[in-house]
């Protein structure tokens, strides 16, 4: 009997938008045409506006056919884990490098095919890497070959069956480039087709595909001519099978896991204002754990300027920046941040989160690589995912390992980005290489100073005071928030970039204007910053001394800034510390994974100019008895 293969190809600006293809009697063509043409036009990365149909006769004789592989679910908490499940599985399989295979999987550049990688040279083969290794000619003999609908599961286990039957093949690995669609999978003759889930977020639209290939067992263009020419007909394809679980259950589920593993969070209710000390829970604590680093948000000062503030322009703002909601108010502390950081202009947002999000996701876009330092803030991360730029993580304050992966990476254009004060550890990044780097190589550089302000140069103007203004970023971030005692966040930069965030930043388009309470009190902590900088030397005082205090209590501390991690390490050891101190009236939170990495929970004291000398040593002496007493 005659054959027909018919294959869609979609595109939408010449971007790739879907692809599928069906192995079909002739009766079946002029169905079939119809309902590729339909799921090309209705697709959720956007509407084809050309559509490719190539239909090729096949003999019967000539088509293959192979048992689906068995399938298997392994679902985990988060994406992290779902990666270490996949890590796990490959060094099953005898592959020594599992974790440059998830990298290179979890930021391959877009491609219509795979990367075919040779774990015998640990290089890619495949010979056009623009392109990938396509596979082609596969159908499965079920009925659902003629919906117009994607069956992700469908059509995954009939490519991976293919696949892992292809000469010299050892696995697959799949994260699907559908936004809406967050289980990948692994597929090897050891595993069959296991399904792996969470490899991203909702509306990701990251994707990518490797084919594990050994040339010890079978020549290279053996396995790329199987893979793209042989038509393959998979049989016995399994149902799939979803469990509908009640959204309560599944909720209460994961709550309980996460108590399982000290994992659980919870919120203290403050009942007075915060100073260094306040009443939490109805108990008094000092405060060792609050961003106030100046003290400024229980300044008197301060206070007035929001009163004052809120009976001139009012309790809200009315509206966004670009309709009702600009005032002078704004625009003066914009031009008074301006001068603090020594920039051409600045742009106000909401907090620092919506300003990282803002700033990265319109300064990137899918034609970009962002470099990221692996210790940035979540805001980072996130406005870095909804950029669609390629990302690449380089190690913690690494210069030497920024620079070959810049070197190694093809791009039109990039973004260095990196916290300047790193929020869990307190270490400063090294601003004068990081601008070298970005000035060499063409790249925007972005430093997040949110614990940055108010706390390093010797006037607290920041990082390129600390580096004595040797380099200056072309973008600053800021907050509000910290030092200054308020609410918001803030990007200084040339007046071209700023115009630009005006036009292009959502978070600032589509969010109603900052409440002039928060406007008028941080312009007037910025005013007693700029008025005397004894305040920002208390806190560098501050600093030497309690770290000082806790060496001499034989807890090994060190930072350069007012953020100072005692890292416990098991996170139940770390909470039963933080109750202790907190029941001697000494408020110091655990932080647990995912903020920080699994294994290194910690307490993370946080200090105030107002803390005296005398309560930095008696809370050194308690952390240290509270340690012991859970070793």
């Amino acid at each position: 009997m005659t054959l027909y293969s018919i294959k869609m190809r979609a595109s939408q600006k010449e971007h790739h938008v879907s692809g599928a293809e069906r192995i079909l009697e002739k009766k079946q063509l002029a169905s079939a045409v119809g309902t590729l043409t339909e799921r090309a036009l209705q697709h959720s990365l956007g509407t084809a506006d050309f559509i490719n149909l190539k239909i090729e006769e096949i003999s019967e004789e000539a088509v293959l056919r192979l048992p689906a592989l068995p399938v298997t679910t392994k679902p985990s908490q988060n994406i992290e884990d779902s990666f270490s499940v996949m890590a796990s599985m490959l060094n099953e399989l005898g592959i020594t490098n599992p974790d440059k295979l998830i990298t290179l999987l979890r930021n391959v550049k877009p491609m219509r095919g795979a990367v075919l990688y040779d774990i015998a040279t640990n290089q890619r083969i495949d010979p056009n890497q623009e392109r990938g290794i396509r596979v082609t000619y596969m159908d499965a003999t079920d009925s659902d070959s003629l919906s117009s609908n994607k069956n992700h599961f469908r059509e995954a286990l009939v490519l991976a069956t293919k696949v892992v039957n292809t000469p010299g093949m050892v696995a697959e690995l799949c994260i699907s480039d559908d936004p809406d669609y967050v289980t990948g999978y692994l597929a090897s003759k050891m595993h069959g087709y296991t399904r792996i889930m969470p490899l991203k977020n909702v509306g990701d639209p990251h994707g990518g595909r490797i084919f594990i290939f050994d040339s010890r067992q079978a020549k290279p263009e053996e396995a790329i001519h199987f893979l793209e020419k042989v038509p393959v007909l998979v049989d016995s394809l399994p149902t799939e099978k979803i469990t509908i679980e009640a959204p309560e259950i599944s909720i209460n589920n994961k709550l309980d896991e996460l108590k399982k593993n000290a994992l659980f969070r919870s919120m203290r209710t403050m009942n007075s204002e915060q100073s260094k000390y306040a009443i939490v829970n109805e108990k008094k604590q000092l405060l060792m754990s609050s961003n106030s680093y100046l003290d400024l948000a229980a300044n008197p000062r301060v206070k007035e300027a929001a009163a004052r503030a809120v009976l001139l322009w009012g309790a809200g703002s009315g509206g966004s920046r670009l309709t009702t909601g600009n005032t002078a108010l704004a625009e003066e502390l914009e031009k008074a941040l301006a001068k603090f950081k020594r920039k051409e202009a600045t742009l106000l947002f909401n907090t620092g989160y919506m300003a990282n999000v803002g700033i990265i996701s319109a300064l990137t876009d899918k034609e970009s690589v962002i470099f990221s330092d692996e210790f940035n803030h979540a805001s980072i991360i996130d406005g870095s995912r909804l950029s669609g730029a390629k990302i690449i993580v380089y190690k913690h304050n690494d210069m030497q390992d920024l620079e070959t992966k810049i070197v190694s990476t093809q791009y039109r254009k990039g973004l260095i980005v990196s916290d300047a004060v790193f929020s869990m550890d307190g270490d400063i990044a090294n601003l004068p290489e990081i601008v070298k780097l970005s000035q060499k190589y063409h790249l925007l550089s972005m430093l997040d100073e949110a614990h940055a302000t108010g706390v390093i140069g010797a006037n607290g103007q920041g990082i390129v005071e600390y580096f004595n203004y040797t380099a200056e970023p072309d973008i600053i971030m800021g907050t509000l928030s910290k030092s200054l005692g308020s609410e918001g966040g803030f990007a200084c930069a040339s007046n071209a970039i700023i115009n630009y965030l005006i036009n292009k930043a959502r978070s600032f388009i589509f969010s109603t204007a900052q409440c002039p309470a928060a406007l008028g009190a941080a312009l007037e902590a910025l005013k007693l910053i700029e008025e005397d900088n004894a305040l920002v030397k208390q806190l560098q005082h501050n600093v030497d001394y309690f770290c000082a205090c806790l060496r001499r209590q034989g807890i090994n501390a060190n930072s350069p800034t007012p953020i100072i991690p005692i890292i416990i390490g098991d996170e139940a050891k770390a909470m039963s510390v933080a109750k202790e101190l907190e029941n001697e009236g000494v408020l110091i939170p655990a932080i647990r994974y995912p903020t920080v990495p699994k294994g290194t929970a910690r307490l993370r004291v946080a200090l105030m100019a107002t803390h005296t000398d005398e309560e930095l040593e008696h809370t050194a002496h308690l952390i240290s008895k509270a340690i012991k007493k859970y070793q």
